[in-house]
């Protein structure tokens, strides 16, 4: 399975407000790593990055090395964004439904993004870390 998670799972994760469902999610996957495939792009690196002390960025960069990988944001085809922006979407969530498409996600882990299911015929799903980690407990 193909995840793309965003930036408020690792910053619920790592970060001092810790959200149970998110630590337990990247726990999983960390636990797991060869049955699931995790993608980062750039851009949520380093909104991840501005967003946590440093001991807790060592941890998030450590989970990263070993069990996700990192791509360039200008890889994504501009024409995938665009055609996310068409349907209403404002850049930032845009290029992140790109990139979930353009990396083939089967699931868009988010808990900010919801608006992106009300968009019919998504290539991927959108779950929370909680309605993931039982999708993926099964």
């Amino acid at each position: 399975m193909r995840l793309v998670v965003d930036s408020n799972e690792y910053i619920f994760a790592f970060g001092p407000a810790k959200a149970d469902s998110s630590l337990r999610l990247l726990e999983k996957l960390f636990e797991s790593k060869h049955a699931y495939t995790i993608h980062i792009p750039r851009t949520i690196f380093e909104e991840v990055k501005r967003n946590l002390l440093p001991v807790s960025l060592c941890e998030f960069i450590i989970f990263i090395n070993e069990a996700a990988s990192i791509d360039e944001d200008f890889f994504v085809p501009f024409e995938i964004a665009f055609k996310y922006e068409r349907k209403g979407l404002k850049t930032a969530d845009a290029f992140i439904a790109a990139y979930a498409e353009w990396v083939g996600a089967d699931v868009l882990v988010t808990e900010n993004r919801h608006f992106l299911s009300r968009n019919p015929n998504l290539p991927f799903k959108v779950l929370t870390a909680d309605k993931c980690l039982k999708l993926i407990s099964k």
